[in-house]
């Protein structure tokens, strides 16, 4: 009959509509160029990296010689060159964010048409089976003389309540995949607020490593001598400084006695990419008025973010101009192979820091970054001068803050105090 033949064209061409709709790839293709400017960017990076690791080798190297005029603007030297590579670096980054900010939005709009093409379909599937169902089911049930017919029409049916479900599954994934996107844009929107910020903090570091040469230079006139009589005058304050934490931790290990843990590399992270510039322990650096050193320094080009080792507290901060300058302090619960330690972790000399009291972190958080604050900046000697962290790892029980004693001096400021380990015992 001429309306069941009517049916089966409609219904095929719907079903067509649907099945082509569900066939069709979707997905995105970026352009050549694009892809071609993420890779060059990565790679790109990955040179610059490579590069400001060389000049930061190169200074650890100058650190540990004899001080001197020369090997003190070389250190100056190397460090402009490791900062305007990090600015390079940062801006890099920057436009790689730009290029898959785009990318995911273009992807959301994507994903966004490809909804609504699907509901379109689906409605229009939806309102073919009711009219089947109200209209031709009986037809074909009493007009039928075949019962081939009768058949072909409830494949039908069937084929078009299979499409429908396809369709509202198709949509569902749609519709998560749009969320993750929607999620992924605000993440990385956030990143590059941050990666602007860094790099205004790496712009302004570089304008102050050079000021600090030239100062340097200013105060010399460019002559050894002079250079010696500025170390004379100030080792005296910088061995104070360094008793002063030296006398405080020996204090809490009298009191302790003995202390370890049982925890094994991998339970913190590194904070810093960098490199690393001085041990824990006896370090044998005498002529700074000690010779233990109760964390590592880790190096890195000036403004490098610093991140939190584990998840943990912020217990306490410090701005200062002595000891450890601008510093934070995290306490940490670790798992060890008895159970579970109290550990307090310790970032020193940044240049600034986001991290507050009361805040909770977690491993990888942002806390600050990498400066030259404290001690480091009245010193023209030893491995410590120049722009670092300083990592410390302390015990939780005995770990205190102290009034310096030199507030006379540098103003106001908080030396953290305990029982240490040796961080490497923890790192990766």
């Amino acid at each position: 009959m001429r309306w069941q033949k009517d049916i089966k064209i409609k219904l095929k061409a719907v079903l067509g509509l649907a099945l082509v709709l569900n066939l069709i790839n979707f997905q995105y293709a970026w352009a050549d160029n694009t892809s071609d400017k993420l890779v060059a960017n990565q790679q790109k990076l990955l040179q610059i990296n490579q590069q400001i690791k060389s000049y930061q080798q190169q200074i650890a190297n100058t650190q540990s010689k004899v001080s001197t005029l020369k090997n003190e603007i070389s250190i100056y030297n190397n460090q402009i060159a490791a900062s305007e590579l990090q600015i390079q670096a940062k801006q890099t980054q920057i436009d790689d964010a730009n290029l898959q900010i785009v990318q995911i939005k273009e992807l959301i709009e994507q994903k966004t048409k490809e909804i609504a093409d699907n509901k379109k379909i689906l409605g229009q599937l939806i309102v073919e089976l009711n009219e089947y169902d109200d209209q031709y089911a009986l037809k074909t049930t009493v007009a039928s003389d075949k019962l081939s017919d009768f058949l072909d029409q409830i494949q039908y049916t069937r084929n078009l309540q299979n499409k429908i479900y396809q369709l509202t599954q198709k949509i569902k994934v749609l519709k998560a995949q749009l969320e993750k996107q929607q999620s992924d844009l605000e993440i990385k929107v956030k990143e590059l607020e941050e990666l602007k910020h860094q790099l205004v903090i790496s712009q302004n570091e570089l304008k102050t490593i050079r000021s600090q040469k030239q100062k340097l230079l200013d105060q010399t006139r460019g002559l050894e001598q002079n250079y010696q009589k500025l170390l004379a005058s100030s080792k005296q304050d910088a061995e104070n400084l360094e008793k002063e934490i030296a006398d405080l931790d020996a204090q809490i290990r009298a009191r302790l006695g003995k202390k370890t843990i049982t925890a094994g590399p991998g339970i913190l992270e590194w904070p810093l990419d960098g490199i690393l510039t001085q041990k824990y322990g006896n370090t044998g650096f005498t002529s700074l008025g000690y010779n233990f050193h109760n964390g590592i320094d880790v190096a890195g080009p000036a403004g490098q973010p610093i991140y939190a080792a584990a998840d943990g507290d912020v217990i306490y901060t410090d701005h200062s101009d002595a000891s450890f300058g601008n510093w934070v302090a995290v306490k940490h619960s670790v798992v060890t192979k008895n159970g579970s330690s109290q550990l307090v972790t310790v970032y020193g000399h940044m240049q600034s820091f986001k991290a507050y009291v009361g805040q909770h972190l977690s491993q990888g958080d942002l806390i600050g970054y990498e400066g030259n604050s404290g001690n480091t900046t009245k010193k023209l000697y030893g491995p410590e001068r120049g722009y670092h962290l300083h990592f410390g790892v302390y015990d939780a029980e005995g770990f205190g803050v102290n009034p310096g004693k030199y507030a006379n001096i540098y103003g106001p400021y908080q030396v953290p105090y305990g029982y240490t380990y040796n961080p490497l015992d923890f790192l990766p």
